[in-house]
């Protein structure tokens, strides 16, 4: 446990769980302004204005579609961290069976007939 955590009496569960909060937070925040971005610019050019308010409406979408990406990254790390703690391998999850191979030729045989008609 860190100082961090030992200070606060929060384990680092917990201290996992309030940072995907944060992260899930700013995530919603930043689809919002995505969404006004998204209809501003639309309107804009459905309009044939495309002026310098547009320009920068254009600049801050694709800066906010990077920092949204970089938020789902970092919210994967956080689940990830959550579902395997330090110390503990990953559970192992039995196969799925394998695929029949009489599937296939049903699947092969219909690609055929369609390619004869």
């Amino acid at each position: 446990m860190s100082e961090a955590t030992e200070s606060t009496g929060m384990t680092q569960e917990e201290a996992l769980r309030q940072a995907e909060a944060l992260v899930g937070e700013a995530l919603r925040e930043a689809e919002t302004r995505c969404s006004v971005l998204g209809h501003y610019i639309s309107d804009c050019e459905s309009k044939g204005a495309r002026t310098s308010a547009w320009s920068v409406a254009i600049r801050e979408l694709r800066m906010l579609q990077d920092y949204r990406a970089g938020l789902l990254h970092r919210r994967g790390l956080i689940q990830e961290a959550i579902e395997y703690p330090v110390g503990e391998p990953p559970m192992k999850r039995p196969l799925p069976p394998a695929p029949s191979r009489d599937a296939h030729r049903v699947q092969q045989q219909i690609q055929i007939r369609a390619r004869q008609r």
